[in-house]
């Protein structure tokens, strides 16, 4: 009997500086399934972001140190962080700052006082969105368009990336390694923005663009495609006609026929 897939279990991260009631919170979203991590402030929620990359930031607005608001600021503002959905808990009549937030890129909001059922609503829907929002960014890039869709941050971070590895995929030895330290990242750091963009690993994504660039020469160019294979870094003919096959569906010289 197949097994079920296990179900993922989504990151959240709760930034309230009344302790009762981060607890409260995160403790409901803890029996829901989620793992819950805690911040009084702005400035510590900003810091347990980038070190663990959560998949959704829920936050209060007034806090000391740093305010929500100036937390989403942050967030939405770096390249590493921009793609995590954020709902701010504002105050029943605080419009300006529900204005305000939406503005400078806040997801959601959800009004205190609130109920839990409604709150895991709101956070359900955010990341059946974001998951959609993965697909779709997966599918642009195996098509070839790099006019990804989404936030201006997400694009730039991915155009970025695609070009560092195109610059480095004709070397043979070009690893994910080599991949973070060009982006001056942390291994697990590109394993979580790269999983969370478009649903993809350092060495899935350095093959997809080998096998993006080896199809731009085969359409564009007469070299031969063992010529070709050496230049995106595959030294082995054979094998690079095994993974392009894997890739587009067809052999290169099937490729290179449908496109002249």
């Amino acid at each position: 009997m197949d097994k079920e897939p296990e179900k993922e279990i989504y990151t959240l991260l709760v930034v309230e500086d009344d302790p009762e009631l981060c607890e409260f919170i995160a403790s409901g979203l803890e029996e829901e399934g989620f793992k819950a991590l805690r911040a009084s402030n702005g400035k510590e929620a900003l810091e347990m972001a980038l070190n663990h990359l959560p998949d959704l930031v829920l936050t209060d607005i007034m806090m000391p140190v740093m305010s929500g608001i100036e937390l989403c600021n942050e967030l939405k503002s770096n390249m590493m962080t921009s793609h995590i959905p954020v709902i701010m808990l504002t105050a029943k009549n605080s419009v300006e700052s529900q204005i305000e937030g939406l503005e400078i890129g806040a997801d959601d909001y959800v009004t205190k006082p609130f109920h839990m059922a409604l709150l895991e609503l709101r956070i359900h829907n955010l990341l059946k969105q974001r998951s959609l929002l993965r697909k779709k960014f997966q599918h642009e890039f195996l098509q070839l368009d790099r006019s990804f869709s989404g936030q201006a941050e997400d694009r730039k971070f991915l155009e970025h990336a695609y070009k560092i590895v195109e610059e480095g995929c004709g070397d043979p030895d070009f690893r994910p390694e080599d991949f973070a330290d060009a982006l001056n990242l942390g291994m697990r750091s590109l394993q979580r923005k790269l999983k969370n963009a478009i649903d993809s690993t350092p060495m899935k994504f350095i093959s997809e663009v080998r096998m993006a660039e080896a199809a731009k020469l085969l359409a564009g160019s007469d070299q031969t495609v063992t010529d070709i294979a050496f230049k995106v870094g595959c030294d082995d003919s054979s094998n690079f006609s095994k993974l392009f096959k894997q890739h587009f569906d067809m052999t290169p010289s099937q490729y290179r026929s449908m496109y002249r």
